[in-house]
């Protein structure tokens, strides 16, 4: 079995989150996903850098890729955009089926 690596996971998941918004709505919004993304992927940065500078998570380093931004691992950002995508989605088929 081969080693896996957090980076590789999460573009899978950011992939699948990607296509399923583009399925859902060729009229994503997506000027305002981009601004929601900028700004919650600032604030992972942050936050990121404060939890794991005071010990509250850590990564195995043999399964990180090694881009760091401040102490986070680059792999760590995939969670934001997949959140940021998977409210998009939801949100985007509510308002479609209420209409």
């Amino acid at each position: 079995m081969s080693e896996y690596t957090y980076l590789a996971l999460n573009l899978v998941f950011m992939l699948i989150a990607f296509v399923t918004l583009n399925l859902v709505s060729r009229k994503s919004p997506w000027r305002a996903i981009g601004f929601t993304m900028v700004w919650m992927l600032l604030t992972t940065l942050v936050f990121d850098n404060v939890i794991i500078a005071l010990g509250i998570v850590g990564y195995d380093s043999e399964k990180i890729s090694g881009l760091l931004l401040g102490l986070a691992p680059i792999e760590d950002f995939a969670y934001t955009i997949v959140s940021v995508l998977a409210v998009a989605i939801i949100w985007t088929k509510l308002t479609k089926a209420n209409k």
